[in-house]
């Protein structure tokens, strides 16, 4: 009985989340009116007793204690947690009333008349089974205080069973009307939570609707959302999740739940929200905890029970929406699901607006990125200066925890590892051929590639560049550099999180790779134009300018570590001879032979460079003058064995050297090429084909 009539005040939605509403107003006027029956019924039995004893009523022995006992009783009947009260005070009730009609001689009482108004009193709070199982139990009651009396003789036989027949015929016609009573208000207040619930969400909505109107970015107005669902069905925690542009959904706000729960993607079946985004459906999980899918963060939330719904644009399936309550044993109900069915419908199309906006906005920020970079990178021509430009560029839009630019040289067949980055980590340059791995592939393709999770060790065919101990990138995008339709290389990056790129990083990619490419090709013809112009045509050795300016660059590193410098000239002893006898394409061979002469003495550091005329330099950076002496005498040596072959007749040439050292023979760049030069006409005064020092 107890538990029925917590229904009858408890029914509907008291808490949207739990399925149960309050109890109203009407609710309320039920209780006080259970206490006044109550109240009448111990005033009449206290009147009743007094009769019987001759005493005189008075205010203060009987309405007194019969208005206390009943509040009393009330107030414990009241509370949830005291189901039992209502039973014991119909005990109560019955046993206090039956003592009265015994003592008042039975059929000759007119306490009757109280078993009714209890049974009016307990049909507040009792369905038709309790109240007619209480009929039953007063009329037996009743019948066993009266019958002395009835067998007496006094009165009709049929007096007694027809009182306890109207007992309990009364008790079911009182539960029944109590039940529809019950019933109706039960009615009366789900409606009027539903209209009050609907209030809230139509203020809820048209508080968005502003928000978004001011301009309101799509994750505000997304938690927005959520404390507006929450406010409106009364739980804990939630979640949304939308749909990205690679298919995956995404939690992209949440409240009332670990920060961890931010960002994460759902899976299909990944708690109530996975299993709406699966079957495309409204999902009730009353048992979240034991649930084999949930999410983990829902669960440390406390989360007890979870309702989730999906968002459609059209057929379209853009995400999902679900909210948790923790309130131990509650559960949502039917409106609930409707409520929230017919809050993610509203909701589909607030997001739907948001994303035309948040669409027009990344799309006015890309171009604007591009932009940038564009401008960034094209005014960049030195190569090394190019390739970190590009890399922080790339960096600034891509999760490129990997980057590199390979540049393809057809001619050998190969593409050159010209700039590689690795966790922040420069890598040297490498070169592989062109049918290797996934980058030979997108040259020779001029496709793009994108792996967006690779599982276990790296893909198939592909190079390993930088440290793979920590394991292999999980996120590949490389795509072709092209001028027009001739690929020049390719730029990659990649990251270690799978997932990490999609379509939209193509794109911007392939575009930054476009401008990279001219950017590549300028600085390419800028660097062969800068060649060409500290390059002598004939030799392929530095010019007379080039000469200059790394003479002063060695000779400034020199001086700020307190170093030196050597310089090396030697000239010709035999061009006029070659000339005039055998004309100047041999003139031109000879000077060709001698350059090569020099560069096959020389060590990498060291740089050579024609003067002018038959006259070469060579720079020996940190040398001594007795150790470039030493050069020049191989150097000496190297040419006069080395005959010039014309006609098949071996022509002997030779050459004078002079020699110096900074600082000793000089502080500046003149100064010092003036005592090489004059080292060298000494060599030639002393009789040519020598070596002196200066």
């Amino acid at each position: 009985m107890a538990a029925d009539r917590d229904h009858a005040r408890r029914a509907g939605p008291a808490h949207s989340g739990s399925g149960l509403i309050q109890c109203g107003s009407v609710a309320r006027v039920s209780d006080a009116g259970t206490v006044m029956l109550r109240a009448v019924v111990y005033l009449s039995c206290i009147m009743f007793a007094m009769k019987a004893k001759g005493a005189r009523p008075s205010l203060i022995l009987t309405v007194v204690p019969a208005a206390a006992a009943a509040i009393y009783i009330g107030s414990i009947e009241c509370k949830p947690r005291f189901r039992w009260a209502g039973l014991v005070a119909a005990a109560i009730d019955t046993l206090l009333i039956t003592t009265i009609v015994h003592s008042g001689g039975g059929l000759a009482s007119d306490a009757f008349f109280l078993f009714v108004i209890s049974l009016v009193a307990a049909s507040l709070h009792e369905s038709v089974i309790p109240c007619s199982a209480l009929g039953m139990i007063m009329a037996a009651a009743y019948f066993g205080a009266s019958y002395s009396s009835w067998r007496s003789g006094m009165w009709p036989a049929w007096i007694l069973p027809y009182r306890c027949a109207l007992l309990v015929f009364a008790s079911c016609g009182i539960g029944l009307l109590a039940q529809a009573f019950q019933r109706s208000v039960a009615w009366v207040e789900a409606e009027r939570t539903r209209v009050e619930r609907q209030a809230r969400w139509d203020r809820v909505v048209a508080n968005i609707a502003r928000e978004i109107g001011s301009g309101l970015a799509l994750t505000p107005t997304l938690e927005l959302i959520l404390d507006g669902g929450l406010a409106v069905l009364e739980v804990s925690a939630g979640l949304i999740a939308l749909r990205d542009r690679q298919g995956r959904f995404m939690v992209r706000a949440s409240r009332n739940a670990p920060s961890a729960v931010q960002g994460r993607f759902i899976e299909p079946g990944d708690g109530a929200i996975g299993r709406a985004i699966e079957l495309r459906t409204t999902i009730i999980t009353a048992d979240y905890r034991s649930d084999s899918g949930s999410i983990p963060e829902f669960i440390e939330a406390g989360v007890s029970s979870a309702l989730a719904a999906p968002l459609f644009a059209g057929s379209e399936l853009m995400g999902a929406i679900s909210f948790g309550n923790t309130r131990e044993g509650a559960v949502f109900a039917a409106e609930d699901r409707e409520f929230l069915e017919s809050l993610a419908k509203q909701l589909s199309v607030v997001v739907a607006n948001i994303w035309l906006l948040e669409d027009a906005r990344r799309r006015e920020e890309y171009l604007s990125i591009l932009s940038q970079i564009s401008h960034g990178i094209v005014a960049v021509l030195e190569p090394e200066a190019l390739f970190e430009k590009i890399y922080r560029e790339v960096s600034r839009v891509l999760m490129a925890e990997a980057f590199f630019v390979a540049l393809y040289h057809a001619k050998e067949g190969e593409f050159e590892m010209a700039f590689a980055m690795d966790r922040g980590e420069r890598y040297p340059i490498e070169r592989h051929p062109v049918g290797v791995g996934l980058t030979g592939r997108v040259i020779m393709s001029g496709e793009p590639i994108l792996v967006s999770s690779v599982q276990g060790g790296a893909v198939e065919g592909s190079i390993n560049i930088g440290n793979v101990e920590d394991g292999n990138t999980r996120s590949i995008l490389i795509v072709p550099m092209k001028i027009g339709s001739r690929v020049i290389g390719a730029i990659s990056a990649q990251s270690y999180v799978a997932n990490a790129f999609g379509e939209a990083e193509l794109e911007l990619l392939t575009t930054i790779a476009a401008t990279a490419a001219v950017a590549v090709e300028n600085a390419r013809l800028y660097q062969r134009a800068r060649e060409l112009s500290l390059t002598d045509d004939l030799t392929g050795l530095g010019n007379y300018r080039f000469f200059g300016d790394i003479l002063e660059k060695e000779m400034e590193q020199a001086k700020r570590r307190g170093g030196i410098v050597s310089l090396v000239m030697l000239d010709s002893d035999s061009l006029k001879f070659v000339n005039d006898r055998y004309g100047h394409v041999y003139g031109d061979l000879h000077l060709k032979e001698l350059a090569r002469s020099v560069e096959a003495i020389i060590r990498k550091s060291d740089i050579a460079a024609r003067y002018a005329g038959d006259e070469f330099m060579v720079i020996l950076p940190d040398t001594d003058l007795r150790d470039a002496a030493i050069m020049a005498e191989r150097l000496r040596t190297r040419v006069e064995n080395s005959p010039l072959h014309i006609d098949g007749e071996p022509v002997t040439t030779t050459v004078s050297i002079g020699v110096v050292s900074y600082p000793v023979a000089g502080a500046t760049v003149d100064e010092l090429t003036k005592a090489v030069d004059c080292a060298m006409y000494k060599a030639k005064r002393g009789g040519k084909n020598r070596v002196a020092l200066g």
